[in-house]
């Protein structure tokens, strides 16, 4: 009886051992036919895993291509901003001479207003040239001119007496000295003074205007 009972279980556990294996098997079985398709995908991983790292390897040469240009251009803007405060600077400082000049123009303006203007001077008249009396009026003859002598006049005795003639009749004939002239270039020197103090109150006037142009604009 004992026995019997040993034999039914044993049977019972060869049985349910052997279900159990014919279910692996057709597992096993459906992995084999699998197997092509298993290496098909690992083949297509592995590439996508090489190109991954393809990729990460161009990333990281373009992040450092990236930061070599980031350093150049923070140096050329470091060297942009220094010229920039440069030129601020000295744009500060031209605009505070240009303000000094103008506070000195219109200083001057105002001096120049408050000033009585300059009359122009009387330009000068030139007096005609007096004619010497001298020139008027014939000539007298002189005192000491000797009388022409005649044809028949006697020579002296040592024979000079038609050279002496001759010579005092030259000096009767020579015309009198004429008077000098009046000198210009005392009235063209009061003539450019009128003008130059003229040309100068011109000047002021349109420089006053020209500050009067600009003060509105600033």
């Amino acid at each position: 009886m004992v026995s019997f009972l040993i034999d039914a279980v044993l049977a019972v556990m060869l049985v349910t051992a052997t279900v159990f294996l014919v279910i692996v098997n057709k597992r096993l079985k459906v992995m084999r036919s699998s197997q092509a398709e298993i290496g098909a995908l690992i083949g297509t991983f592995s590439k996508t895993i090489d190109e991954t790292e393809a990729s990460v390897q161009r990333l990281v040469a373009a992040a450092t291509e990236a930061s070599a240009k980031l350093s150049d251009g923070l140096d050329r803007a470091k060297g942009v901003t220094e010229e920039a405060a440069l030129v601020l600077g000295s744009c500060e400082r031209a605009s505070k001479r240009i303000e000094a000049s103008v506070q000195e123009a219109r200083a001057l303006v105002r001096r120049l207003e408050d000033s009585p203007a300059p009359r122009p001077r009387p330009r000068p008249v030139p007096q005609p040239a007096t004619v010497p009396a001298s020139v008027m009026e014939p000539a007298p003859a002189p005192a000491n001119t000797a009388p022409v002598p005649d044809s028949d006049a006697v020579e002296d005795e040592d024979g000079f007496r038609p050279m002496r003639v001759a010579a005092l009749a030259g000096a009767a004939a020579r015309p009198a000295e004429e008077p000098s002239p009046v000198p210009e270039a005392a009235i063209e020197t009061t003539e450019s003074t009128v003008d130059t103090g003229g040309a100068r109150q011109q000047a002021a006037n349109a420089f006053y205007a020209r500050l009067r142009a600009i003060g509105p604009e600033r």
